[in-house]
């Protein structure tokens, strides 16, 4: 009795460990899917968003933007485009200590944006997570390329 009692708790675990690296490879394989997305519809095809509103992009993306960063411009006080997430701010940056690569595009803008407009105060309210005030904001600027 004892001896298949144990062996109905050790076939357990070994299933739940089974399913576990299932998960890891569906994960795995979602990431790579949604980076493949992003280069197939925005980065191979961004004649279609270039000198059109942000918000164009923004309506067609599938993948939900978690977080963003602005990227400074040639002048002090500009920024010339953003860096959208689609992970949190937290699991990006234990990304770049480990030096790995997180989801995301780069979108630059045709007129590069005064920092000292809203700019800083969305990237302070937020703490660089994508709100609704942000897609507002930047869904209104004219996109000039995007990586």
């Amino acid at each position: 009795m004892i001896k298949l009692f144990i062996v109905a708790i050790l076939s357990s675990y070994i299933m739940l460990n089974l399913n576990g690296s299932s998960n890891l490879k569906e994960n795995y394989q979602t990431v790579q899917d949604t980076v493949k997305y992003l280069k197939d519809t925005f980065v191979d095809n961004k004649a279609k968003f270039q000198h059109r509103e942000l918000k164009h992009l923004l309506a067609k993306l599938k993948v939900n933007i978690k977080s963003y960063d602005f990227v400074g411009g040639k002048k002090v006080g500009q920024i010339n485009g953003i860096f959208i997430y689609f992970e949190e701010k937290a699991l990006i940056r234990t990304k770049w200590e480990k030096r790995i690569k997180a989801k995301a595009i780069y979108i630059t803008f045709e007129k590069p944006i005064s920092l000292y407009t809203d700019v800083s105060d969305l990237y302070n309210k937020s703490n660089g997570e994508w709100l609704p005030a942000e897609a507002t904001f930047y869904g209104k600027q004219l996109v000039k390329d995007i990586y």
